[in-house]
């Protein structure tokens, strides 16, 4: 009997092997970085790669050659998406992920009074939102700047890098980690902050491996098994279970912080986003900028983030706008396939946007 079982197993994980090679072998992912059109299996098998595996198949030091996601979110240069300016217009500077580019795609369509500028990185959180304000010299030009916080993405208001928490993408920008101290909101700056820089860490293993550590004590997302690459990145087995482990880490994380139900007031990323709301205020008012929050509420996530900003957006005074008092956040229909809000209910929440700084702006 023993015998018979171990030569099952022995069969079956000879199958496994054949398969897992197979596998590479009719589904290879294309080598080229900027080749983004892979198939949907190609895509699905490939998933649980190493981020560090993942990086230095997509990177190349010259830009022209590297994968474009590569080289989006950085905060040197900081690049800004201005629209085309309209006469007699108050200019405003919109800062965040997709969701707040659209938003100033839309205030722009929907108000004469607004020259809109963007600052924005893919998936961005928070905090790199904030540390592009604070690096962001144009702002002063204008009367009026908005950073956009997201439900879905608050837990990842404390990674400095979406390459520790994004699984799906291998966005290799950095972003500034925030720490409350006391009373006190401390600023940590990334590894590096540039292209040049990532790449001249990436290809320099004395480098990468000092960046990682900062990651690793700055970073509750770091996990090795997620971002260091080995040979198992070889075997389609193993990317499996690492993307089946990604999804259950990220799922763990959020219902920690913010759900549907409710928020725990004392995790860290709640605590971290308020300081960053009133520290934003803070330093907006200081170089005479209307500052407003645009609290965007991810669908299946009801009202929460807003309710665990709303002490402070009160207690300081600061003019917001809540997407779940104009889009039920609980209706799909509010939202495209992508989870960006739809086009009708973009503009419908720019309007609102402007009637918020048409108010401000006449004070």
């Amino acid at each position: 009997m023993r015998r018979r079982s171990f030569v099952t197993l022995a069969w079956a994980l000879l199958w496994l092997v054949v398969l897992d090679i197979a596998v590479n072998i009719a589904l290879p992912y294309p080598r080229d970085p900027k080749d983004l059109n892979p198939g949907a299996l190609q895509l699905y098998f490939d998933y649980g790669r190493s981020m560090e595996g993942r990086l230095r198949r997509g990177t190349r030091p010259d830009p022209a050659e590297t994968a474009p996601i590569t080289l989006s979110g950085w905060y040197e240069p900081l690049e800004a998406v201005e629209r085309p300016a309209k006469p007699g217009s108050t200019e405003v500077t919109i800062y965040g992920m997709s969701h707040a580019v659209r938003l100033a795609d839309a205030l722009h369509k929907v108000s004469p009074n607004y020259r809109v500028r963007s600052v924005g990185a893919p998936g961005a959180s928070t905090n790199w939102s904030y540390g592009a304000f604070l690096r962001d010299k144009d702002s002063g030009h204008g009367r009026a700047v908005v950073l956009a916080i997201m439900s879905s993405t608050l837990p990842m208001i404390v990674s400095p890098t979406p390459m520790d928490w994004n699984t799906s993408f291998a966005m290799p920008y950095t972003a500034d980690r925030f720490i409350v101290a006391g009373q006190e909101l401390k600023r940590i700056p990334p590894p590096y902050e540039s292209f040049e820089g990532y790449t001249r860490a990436l290809y320099d293993p004395a480098l990468w491996k000092a960046a990682l550590a900062q990651f690793s004590r700055t970073d509750p997302f770091f996990d090795p098994l997620l971002v260091r690459g080995t040979w198992l990145d070889n075997s389609t087995v193993v990317r499996l279970l690492r993307r089946a482990w990604s999804q259950q880490r990220d799922r763990t994380w959020r219902t920690k912080v913010l759900t549907a139900q409710g928020y725990d007031p004392q995790s860290e990323p709640v605590r971290v986003a308020n300081a960053i709301v009133a520290d934003f205020a803070r330093q907006a008012r200081a170089r005479g900028l209307v500052p407003v929050i645009y609290v965007v509420d991810s669908f299946g996530y009801g009202d929460q983030l807003y309710r665990a900003l709303a002490d402070t957006l009160a207690r300081d005074d600061i003019p917001y706008i809540a997407t779940h008092d104009y889009v039920d956040p609980m209706d799909p229909r509010g939202y495209l396939p992508d989870s960006h809000f739809t086009d009708d209910n973009d503009l419908r929440l720019a309007r609102e946007l402007a009637k918020v700084l048409d108010g401000q702006l006449r004070k």
